[in-house]
């Protein structure tokens, strides 16, 4: 259709708005996804070559100021990507939100063209947006001046001006314009041609009318390589911006003709088209002919040529008939059936049916049919590949003769060497077959057989009744739901659960034959690593991006950039981890290297490094000053390594195309000051710049001290070739030389979270399906970084079911964020203000996530002062938000038990009650009290991450009322996932007495850990320069000595001041922990580690103080524990006679607590005494009459405490009796201690009376 100068409407309208998905996120499939996947209107066609793409990114990267854009992930960028205006608004997970008028976004390749004066360099284009308006001559896209896509009239109006001579053409198409506020993708294929210009057009999988012309688009000047996404790149049209969201775009060179597989952006169907007839055509002999919509691509025959086709059916009456497909290009396979491939059939069976009478054959071996005694109706396939014949099948009821029934197969090989086929029948999804691929019988080229068998020396096995619809489709990939095109397909009987033998691990094991519900099971086995959990625990983390950039005022360098130039003129890295840890951080990770490839350190592998550069006369060294800053003030150690390196890339190495060889890594070099020595060495196979990486990544694990994260970005910079980097070697290394560190993003310990906008899913999962490589290398999420979905019920099930995923694993998010416009300081920064700090914190620390900011040091060498008044204000916000946990040490009822772990303020134990569907944990706070914020966790350590959506409710006026939180938040009345952290922050604050969390969806059983309630403070307290710790404390307190801090796990959270002082209760000893201690003292002002109270020293898992905090000593920390005196028992006289009184003194017991004291052997309690305020005490006791002669020992007793004295007993004298019946003074009479507070058994100053007389 030639559309030239003339405006054209079709009757076609835009389909509803896909799904909002990345271009590289996969389609979800698998049974538990049936009907999720629409079907699609244009057939994949043979892929073409694909030409690299000069750009493809969704804007998860950065937009610094209106400069330049940072990639990140997979997205792809050969030139300059900017905002136009500076204002355009990068909005996380969705893409630019554009506001019309001047805004858009401008990119300038490096790489490709239209041309200079015509448009005579092919392109091709795709953009997904979602409209908020259609503003007439509002720009989805353009380029050159005179190519573009925009709003006019009303309509959608797609084309370019050309300039034949003088003469000047109009070439567009225009259709109905595509609904606002849904998102669409637009996918666009411009080619040139001596005698003109094609443009071919895809909206939302449907093909628009193409635009041809007899001379390409006229440039306007020096705009040739300038291309406009959401603006016109024609100052003349300046002022047509786009209005809405741009989520994803693509730029490419197109060099041949256009076929819609060129499109990326554009939903793919999950099948394509070889055959779908109605038997509504014509007969050419046995040969039939298509008509209307029906698909034949290839030959369709009556097999004995007198099978009747009329009246929309072909019927088949007799032995032989049937219907035989052969495809025009669609290879089965050779020797087994190793394609995947849909066939379905309409088919009403007209009476009883011979055995196996097949309505569906395929390959000779593939059947869909009745069973050898006609009493049910089997589907599946033969093979052989075991050495004999195998049919692996399954079978249902008879269909009902004389009505119409549908069945549907679709065969999945898989890379293993077996398949799986997926059927049903009326609407009913049936079970799986699943065994070793079919056998293709090589002597027949027929493709697939409705009717009959393939092979016709079984031609006696005929189906006997009519063919309503026969079709047969090749998959595009794997099985898709949306691959069935005759029926929609229900879970017909529950599937069967094997049972489950899985113990809790990292990652675990999942297969296609996995149940539903054993899948759920077994993503709640996952668990963290110690070293993941304690990373997620620290919260917030820092970036420090600081380099060769730093002097340049760039980004991204291109490894040509003068060493010279790096000079900061203060430097201080002391600084910045003081500023960091002051303000709460507990990790920061410095960019060792980024994708320039400048080094930060005198590397011995290549001159490009610090070494090269003035600062320090050439001795300095970055990473030593940080590392040891960190270490100093107790900070954890994050390094920064870019696989991309575009000095190497310029010196040869990136990307040369060297072969893996066996590499000794370190691999020594001239003068080397390792030489001779005993380090550890490794041999891995690796690439040229594999060597070089590995060896450099050596030298930062093992020349700063403790490492506990690596961080690996995935951004390429402005690298041209193409490195494939050893992530098996890095990990194991890393593994090896670092065991405690955390591998992240470019990792399998951390992942990232999908945007650089410091902004987690509203519901974030830390299990997620991953494909798990068999080397140990980069293991990749199934869906893409970007998608909201990622975790979910649905994804994982899916990705599972169609076996994309071989694992389950605990890969929890990091959400890296900019608090300046750039990822390095830049002369007119502007940090972003606490307020919207504190919405970020909510985005991604409330949501399971971990936030990571970026701070960058200025050419200085010091954060800029704006950044650090920022950060203070920033860390002001938390502690107002957060310091007044009103639920500390308050019991929970937990299904109506009542428990204290949830308050403890110790997120690694937690309640033994299951909380399942409706399950309620409620507080009751003792009074009305204004809460803010509430904050649960899941025991994840324990029993992983299973809570899907809870509600959070609050007793007002004697009704409970869901409580809603704020927009920034999600909105709502409670919310979806916990895991390590969920914090929801009310709308308002929210004055109640009793509060209950709703468990409404679970995985499995779940288990909390913590629940805080947070009022808001105008102003929050001072830091305490005096915590208390009372590990026998019947609750948690605060630290205060009233209300101490009872285990060691609450330092886990607890920023320490420095010059604070730590009292341990003396008598105590507290649980062994790993916690880490956040604070940091000095020469001046010490963190001091003492005791108080009285009794023996405190301990902490059975070491003394001095042992537990003395690798603390490099972080000013000192241990100053008065000497405690030993319990003792000091008697006046070491001897006493049997029935008469023995004085004695106790000392170093524990004030206010009772003392008893025994007599041994025999145990017998003599008194007991309460300790004064010194934990001392005087007793005087009698010492039994009957007591034999002997050496005895004395023993006071307080809990643990013991004290033991030796005495000697004196037989008492024997008195004879003359007066019996008379009474007398009872020497064994009880009689109060000589301190008043004791009970004796002698007559200190007490008198009893007894049966016997005085002689």
């Amino acid at each position: 259709m030639v559309l030239k100068s003339i405006n054209t409407t079709p009757t076609w309208r835009p389909a509803p708005g896909p799904l909002r998905k990345s271009k590289r996120s996969v389609a979800l499939s698998g049974i538990a996804t049936l009907g999720l996947v629409a079907t699609l209107l244009v057939p994949a066609l043979g892929a073409q070559a694909a030409t690299g793409d000069s750009l493809n990114v969704g804007f998860n990267g950065s937009l610094v100021g209106n400069t330049a854009y940072t990639t990140t992930g997979e997205e792809i960028m050969h030139g300059v990507l900017n905002r136009v205006t500076g204002n355009e608004e990068q909005v996380p997970l969705s893409g630019v939100r554009l506001t019309g008028g001047g805004q858009g976004i401008r990119y300038a390749p490096t790489d490709m063209t239209t041309g200079t004066d015509m448009a005579d360099h092919g392109f091709l284009g795709e953009v997904k947006f979602t409209p908020a308006g259609s503003a007439d001559m509002s720009t989805i896209f353009s380029a050159g001046g005179n190519f573009y896509i925009r709003a006019q009239n009303g309509e959608l109006r797609y084309g370019f001006d050309s300039l034949s001579g003088s003469t000047w053409s109009s070439n567009k198409a225009t259709v109905e314009y595509p609904a606002l506020n849904k998102e669409h993708a637009i996918s666009f294929h411009y080619l040139p041609a001596p005698g003109g210009a094609t443009l071919s057009v895809m909206l939302d999988g449907v093909q628009l009318p193409t635009v041809t012309s007899t001379a390409p688009a006229k440039n306007a000047a020096n705009l040739g390589s300038i291309f406009g996404f959401g603006y016109e790149v024609n100052l003349g049209g300046a002022n047509r911006g786009f209005t809405g969201l741009l989520h994803d775009v693509r730029l490419a060179k197109a060099a041949s003709v256009f076929e819609p597989s060129d499109f990326e952006f554009q939903p793919k169907p999950a099948s394509t088209e070889l055959l779908d007839v109605s038997f509504d055509g014509t007969l050419a002999g046995n040969s039939y002919t298509q008509t209307g919509s029906e698909v034949l691509l290839g030959v369709l025959n009556r097999r004995a040529g007198t099978e009747t086709i009329a009246g929309s059916k072909a019927t088949l009456t007799a032995t032989g008939e049937g219907l035989d497909f052969t495809a025009t290009n669609f290879p089965l396979g050779t020797t087994k059936l190793d394609q995947g491939f849909v066939a379905e059939a309409v088919f009403t069976p007209s009476g009883s049916q011979v055995p196996q009478a097949p309505v569906i054959a395929v390959g000779g071996n593939l059947f869909a049919r009745y069973n050898n005694a006609g009493t049910s109706f089997e589907y599946g396939f033969s093979s052989n590949a075991s050495g004999s014949w195998k049919t692996f099948s399954e079978s249902v009821p008879v269909p009902e003769v004389n009505k119409p029934h549908i069945f549907s197969m679709a065969y999945v090989p898989k890379s293993d060497g077996t398949a799986e086929l997926v059927a049903g029948m009326d609407g009913k999804l049936l079970a799986p077959v699943t065994g070793a691929q079919a056998i293709r019988n090589a002597a027949s080229s027929t493709t697939a057989t409705f009717g009959a068998e393939v092979k016709e020396a079984a031609n006696n096995r005929a189906f006997k009744g009519s063919l309503d619809r026969t079709r047969f489709a090749a998959l595009t990939a794997g099985y898709e739901p949306s691959a069935i095109k005759y029926q929609e397909l229900a879970l017909g009987e529950p599937e069967v659960c094997e049972p489950l033998l899985v113990d809790p691990a990292n990652y675990i094991s999942v297969s296609t034959g996995d149940c539903e519900a054993n899948i759920l099971a077994k993503s709640a086995m996952v668990r963290p690593t110690l070293e993941q959990l304690e990373w997620q625990e620290s919260r917030q983390t820092a970036f420090l991006h600081f380099g060769i950039n730093t002097f340049y005022n760039q980004e991204w360098g291109h490894g040509t950039e003068d060493p010279a130039r790096f000079n900061p003129t203060d430097f201080d890295a002391d600084s910045w981890v003081k500023t960091l840890r002051d303000n709460g951080f507990r990790y920061a990770v410095l960019t060792v290297k980024h994708h320039d490839g400048f080094m930060s350190y005198p590397s011995r592998y290549t001159d490009y490094t610090v070494a090269s550069s003035p600062w320090r006369d050439g001795k300095g060294d970055v990473v030593k000053e940080f590392t040891d800053a960190a270490h100093k003030y107790g900070m954890k150690v994050g390094l920064y390594m870019s696989p991309a390196d575009s000095n190497q890339e310029v010196d040869g190495v990136f990307g040369n195309g060297s072969a893996k060889s066996e590499r000794t890594i370190p691999t020594l070099v001239e003068g080397d000051d390792r030489a001779g020595k005993d380090i550890p060495t490794f041999t891995y196979q690796a690439t040229d710049y594999g060597a070089f990486f590995l060896n450099t990544l050596y030298e930062i694990l093992t020349q700063y001290g403790q490492v506990n994260e690596v961080w690996f970005d995935g951004a390429q910079g402005n690298t041209g070739k193409q490195e494939f980097y050893d992530y098996p070697a890095f990990y194991d290394m890393i593994a090896k030389l670092q065991p405690q560190s955390v591998v992240a993003v470019g990792g399998n310990d951390v992942r990232w979270i999908g945007n650089e906008q410091g902004v987690a899913r509203a519901n974030e999962w830390a299990v997620l399906p991953v494909k798990r490589p068999t080397d140990g290398g980069k293991i990749t999420p199934i869906a893409s970084e970007g998608s909201d979905n990622l975790g979910s019920r649905s994804s994982m099930i899916g990705a599972v079911k169609n076996g994309q995923a071989n694992s389950l694993h605990w890969w929890p998010g990091e959400a890296d964020m900019r608090l300046t416009q750039g990822w390095f300081a830049h002369p007119n920064d502007a940090p972003k203000q606490p307020a919207e700090m504190m919405n970020k914190y909510y985005q991604s620390v409330g949501r399971n996530s971990v936030l990571l900011l970026n701070v960058p040091p200025t050419t200085t060498g010091k954060f800029a002062p704006a950044s650090v008044t920022a950060l203070e204000g920033f860390k002001a916000a938390r502690d107002n938000a957060f310091s007044n946990d009103l639920a500390l040490g308050l019991p929970v009822t937990v299904n109506g038990e009542s428990t204290t772990f949830l308050t403890d303020g110790n997120a690694r134990t937690g309640a033994s009650q299951a909380l399942n569907a409706d399950s309620v944990v409620g507080i009751d706070l003792g009074s009305p009290k204004s809460v803010s914020n509430i904050s649960l966790s899941e025991h994840a350590l324990e029993h992983g991450q299973t809570v899907e959506k809870f509600t959070v409710e609050a007793k007002i006026n004697g009704t409970w009322t869901a409580v809603n939180n704020d927009a920034a938040n999600g909105g709502g009345t409670g919310g979806g996932t916990i895991g390590v952290m969920r914090i929801l922050k009310f709308a308002a604050p929210v004055t109640a007495q009793e509060f209950r969390v709703t468990v409404k969806e679970t995985r499995a059983p779940a288990h909390l850990s913590n629940l805080s309630l947070f009022e808001t403070l105008t102003t929050a307290a001072a830091p305490l320069m005096d915590l208390y710790v009372d590990c026998k404390a019947p609750v948690a307190g605060i630290g205060t000595q009233e209300r101490p801090l009872n285990s060691m796990e609450q330092f886990r959270q607890l920023e320490i001041a420095t010059g604070a002082t730590i009292h341990f209760k003396a008598g105590n000893d507290c649980e062994a922990s790993t916690t880490p201690f956040w604070g940091y003292g000095t020469a001046e002002n010490p963190i001091t580690v003492t005791s108080y109270g009285i009794g023996a020293a405190p301990l902490i898992g059975g070491k003394s103080l001095a042992n537990t905090f003395a690798t603390r000593a490099a972080q000013g920390w000192v241990v100053d524990v008065p000497a405690v005196p030993a319990p003792a028992i000091a008697l006046e006289e070491a001897t006493a006679t049997a029935g008469e009184t023995a004085k004695l003194s106790l000392t170093g017991f524990a004030p206010g607590q009772e003392v008893s004291v025994e007599l041994r052997p025999g145990s017998v309690i003599l008194g007991t005494v309460i300790a004064d305020s010194q934990g001392t005490a005087s007793l005087t006791v009698t010492i039994p009459k009957a007591t034999e002669a002997g050496s005895y020992t004395l023993v006071a007793i307080q809990g643990e405490l013991t004290a033991a004295a030796d005495l000697q007993v004196k037989a008492a004298e024997i008195i004879p009796r003359t007066n019996p019946g008379c009474q007398h003074k009872n020497e064994n009479a009880a009689g109060a201690g000589s301190n008043g507070q004791g009970q004796g058994l002698g007559n200190g100053k007490g008198q009893g009376y007894g049966p016997s007389c005085e002689k």
